[in-house]
């Protein structure tokens, strides 16, 4: 068995590591709050009270760019669902496809 061994070095970043300066809105806010379990019923209150920490955040328009960057796939990042997420990559696509 391999045992392996993450230093400070080789240990994955933090997400929150790309906002340098800046500390994002959702740092003070309970991690589960974007990561709603499913998208109908009381989801739907969860998912607007995430965006209205993204709506707070000096930093949702690069959260939500990393996220788009990123291809996340699940939650709320800058302010934006994963169905409305999915959505602009599609309107997106259409445009370039359209050019």
């Amino acid at each position: 068995m391999r045992t392996i061994v993450r230093t400070h070095a080789t240990s994955a970043p933090s997400p929150l590591a790309a906002f340098k300066g800046s500390r994002p809105a959702c740092a003070e806010t309970d991690p589960e709050l974007h990561f709603p379990n499913g998208n109908t019923g009381p989801a739907l209150l969860q998912i607007e009270e995430a965006k209205a920490v993204c709506r707070r955040c000096p930093l949702m328009e690069s959260c939500l760019q990393g996220a788009l960057e990123r291809n996340e796939h699940y939650g709320v990042w800058g302010g934006l669902s994963e169905d409305e997420r999915r959505a602009l990559k599609r309107r997106a696509a259409r445009s370039r496809n359209a050019a």
